[in-house]
């Protein structure tokens, strides 16, 4: 594995967390060092639990689960309720309950051993709440000099899902995201903006039902947001062009980041305001404001083909 770059992936399974862990799993360019649950799309409880079914599933046992944060540093314990189902995983996948156990070491402690064993060669990908990563710079002043980059998946900057200025991943932690953005490393966002043009549509569903064990889970996973939910009206669904995944954005920018186009911007995080809490701002080379510092490299184009062609190989690989 010495011919892989270190990475720590931290997230919040999650389904679409699940097909992001899948291609980076796939990919077999990166030594995953662990992985750091945080509550996100679920409680804590039950995203650690995913993470270990997820690890079992693939083979990959030997990857540690490390333990999480419970709730944001300042805002509290915040998840999406069950816009991801009771398991996390919708409707249609249910893994067996698992063998593996959570790790005792905390997942910042974790984070800051790892960045001095490798030197400044490890990369970190979060595509859930920053949780996990603000505690591990508040904790550790000096780990930024020993983080290549990270990637996450977060933010927007038209607007927001969670609520109209913000997205769910920066709102459920935006103190975290304020002293991520900050930290100095540098960043690459996937945001809304990219996400939305990220499309998973029925042919792409089509083929992952045709591959094997690892395949079809992927399809299970992502069968409701291609197709629409049960619930959703037949008429509704015969013209749906399909459905997004946002991590598997990031796993993809990770895996080839020539499929997408960024920009290069300053990304602040508003942490305070009534209406925007949440919201992240681009700050652009244009802007009059001499304080402007670039720190992120921000999706904002991607080639949907080659991205779900992306998707679909590297998920194969574990099959």
């Amino acid at each position: 594995m010495n011919n892989k770059k270190p990475l720590i992936i931290d997230f919040d399974p999650g389904l679409d967390d699940a097909v992001c862990f899948f291609m980076i799993a796939g990919s077999n360019l990166y030594n995953i060092l662990g992985v750091c649950p945080v509550s996100g799309n679920k409680g804590l409880e039950i995203t650690e639990k995913n993470a270990l079914k997820l690890c079992e599933l693939i083979g990959r046992e030997d990857i540690p689960v490390l333990r999480g944060a419970k709730k944001g540093i300042l805002k509290g314990r915040r998840t999406s309720g069950n816009v991801h189902g009771d398991s996390g995983f919708g409707r249609n996948v249910e893994l067996p309950e698992p063998q593996k156990h959570v790790e005792k070491q905390y997942a910042w402690d974790f984070l800051y051993e790892c960045a001095l064993k490798y030197e400044g060669e490890l990369e970190v990908l979060a595509v859930g709440p920053l949780t996990n990563i603000g505690i591990a710079f508040l904790k550790y002043p000096d780990l930024g000099k020993y983080i290549k980059r990270i990637v996450i998946m977060g933010g927007g900057f038209a607007g927001g899902n969670w609520t109209s200025a913000a997205e769910f991943n920066i709102w459920a932690d935006p103190d975290a995201a304020r002293i991520v953005f900050e930290s100095g490393v540098p960043m690459a966002m996937m945001g809304l903006d990219i996400c939305y043009k990220a499309i998973i549509d029925k042919e792409d569903l089509s083929r992952l039902d045709n591959g094997g064990k690892i395949s079809k889970v992927a399809a299970d996973l992502m069968r409701d947001r291609v197709l629409g939910p049960p619930e959703m009206p037949d008429e509704i669904k015969k013209n749906r062009l399909g459905g997004i995944l946002c991590d598997a954005v990031a796993a993809c920018y990770m895996i080839d980041p020539s499929v997408i186009e960024t920009e290069y911007v300053e990304v602040r995080v508003e942490t305070k305001g009534t209406l925007t809490e949440g919201k992240t701002y681009a700050l652009r080379p244009f802007t009059e404001n001499e304080l402007y510092h670039p720190n992120t490299y921000a999706g904002v184009e991607i080639d949907r083909k080659a991205f779900a062609n992306i998707m679909i190989q590297t998920i194969a690989n574990l099959d």
